[in-house]
């Protein structure tokens, strides 16, 4: 094998390995990018069957228990229901949400509690349980 053939085969492999790392790369960087977007949970209005139209917040009041603010009660209203209150979200001290409550499309009271808060832990996540008579569905 002449000199110029060895060359042009190490200059040959040498891109094949360039190009196999680079796969390999581009395959952990999409495995990264879908184990990030599998740690947070996408809680979204249509999927608690939340009202999608406009609300107007009506009251926000502070929850307080011996003298210490533990969280926040915001209270919305919707314009195109008989109803003065149709929407209400619960927050902690540190303004996460932990609940919801709201009237479906039939009318029916429904709230959304933390799944945390269901567990007895202290970390919410955001990943909401709809609650029926005090029993998680």
């Amino acid at each position: 094998m002449s000199l110029k053939n060895k060359i042009l085969l190490a200059i040959s492999f040498f891109f094949a390995f360039v190009a196999e790392l680079m796969v390999l790369l581009w395959i952990a960087n999409a495995t990264e990018l879908a184990a990030e977007s599998a740690k947070e949970p996408r809680i979204t209005i249509e999927s608690l069957g939340l009202p999608q139209r406009s609300l107007n917040l009506i009251s926000l009041s502070p929850v307080v228990v011996d003298g210490k603010t533990v969280g926040a009660v915001a209270v919305y209203d919707d314009p195109a229901t008989p109803r003065s209150q149709d929407y209400l979200e619960l927050y902690d001290s540190g303004g996460d949400l932990v609940a919801v409550g709201w009237f479906d499309q039939f009318g029916i009271e429904r709230i959304a509690i933390d799944r945390a808060l269901l567990e007895g832990r202290d970390d919410l996540h955001g990943v909401f349980v709809t609650v029926v008579d005090g029993e998680p569905i």
